[in-house]
């Protein structure tokens, strides 16, 4: 029997509703802070939580890991993140038997795209920050809306945000030739001159503002920060929004204020029906692309090596394929969790 685990922490303090039977008001309001403090000061095995435990098939089962921390305290930069993150990992090494071990959302980044964790001692489980599935979905997720609503992606602008990530980096040269102007959009200049220089072909331009993006046609929201950066004022009219970020960098009141704009929760996968298990607020046989990859890698011992680090370009396709194989792809599109149809 092969195992895996999928780790995951709380986007924010509304997920705790999702993972414990408590009020939402009573955790997000009367408790807010004194929750927030306990959350910093668990300690070992009080630090995270077995959240679900399911088969796959008759030869692999997973289960879900919930590290009790939020996005904005995983980015916190202190030293206790990184040591929650790999007490999480060894015991599901350890303890559960583990041969395969995914970052999700946040703990990739933080992880160095769990480069960090491979370096660290008595580490043995493959692990993999599964990026490379969700590179898959969104160009396989984009295609067939700009299909759908019969635009030429090589006659748009599109910006990518969070563009010196894990995602947006792979995004940025998977998609440099197929657009008309690829706008880069990170917090370092640096780290964006070394994704242009690698670049080689098509119009693309780097900046800091985010406010650029209100030149673009289809924006895609990858960056690492555990805030909403897009509002209704930085979208141009007619705009197609592609959310990766988790959590979102896209505030949930642009689908109220601005209807000519299209938001789509980016990069889930569907899930075979055959696989049954819980996963936070999510419409059903969907989860987010780094667990469907970890899946994948768990079902395939031939795939065994450190999936961390650059997104090699070639396992973007191999695991796109194997992942047809199986029965997954892209989800039915939604927005914000809610179904959405594509109008032509």
């Amino acid at each position: 029997m092969r195992r895996f685990a999928f780790i995951v922490h709380l986007r924010s303090l509304d997920d705790i509703a999702h993972v414990l039977p408590l009020p939402n008001v009573l955790v997000t309001k009367i408790l807010r802070r004194p929750i927030l403090w306990i959350l910093s000061h668990l300690r070992g095995r009080w630090g995270f939580m077995i959240r679900s435990k399911f088969s796959v098939n008759k030869e692999v089962e997973g289960h879900i890991i919930v590290i009790w921390l939020t996005g904005s305290q995983i980015t916190s930069g202190q030293s206790f993140v990184k040591k929650r993150i790999l007490e999480t990992v060894l015991y599901a090494q350890d303890e559960l038997k583990c041969d395969v071990i995914g970052l999700g959302a946040l703990t990739a980044s933080v992880t160095n795209a769990g480069q960090w964790l491979i370096e660290q001692p008595g580490i043995r489980s493959l692990i993999t920050h599964g990026d490379s599935y969700a590179v898959n979905l969104v160009l396989e997720g984009i295609s067939e809306i700009t299909n759908r609503k019969a635009i030429s992606l090589l006659h748009s602008v599109v910006a990518i945000v969070g563009a010196t990530g894990i995602i947006g980096e792979a995004l940025s040269r998977a998609l440099s030739s197929r657009t008309g102007e690829l706008i880069l959009v990170g917090r370092r200049i640096d780290k964006l001159k070394e994704i242009q220089t690698v670049i080689q072909q098509g119009n693309r331009n780097i900046t800091t503002d985010v406010g650029e993006v209100a030149r673009a046609d289809i924006v895609i929201t990858a960056t690492s920060s555990p805030d909403a950066l897009i509002s209704a004022k930085h979208l141009k009219k007619g705009a197609i929004v592609y959310e990766v970020a988790q959590p979102r960098n896209v505030n949930n009141r642009v689908v109220l204020e601005r209807p000519d704009v299209l938001v789509v929760d980016g990069a889930y996968a569907k899930v075979p029906k055959s696989i049954k298990f819980w996963w936070m607020s999510l419409p059903p046989q969907c989860t987010f692309g780094c667990m469907a990859e970890t899946i994948l890698i768990a079902m395939n011992s031939s795939l065994e090596s450190h999936r961390v680090g650059r997104i090699d370009l070639g396992f973007v396709k191999t695991i796109g394929e194997l992942g047809q194989k199986y029965g997954f792809g892209h989800a039915e599109f939604t927005s914000f969790n809610r179904k959405i149809k594509l109008k032509d």
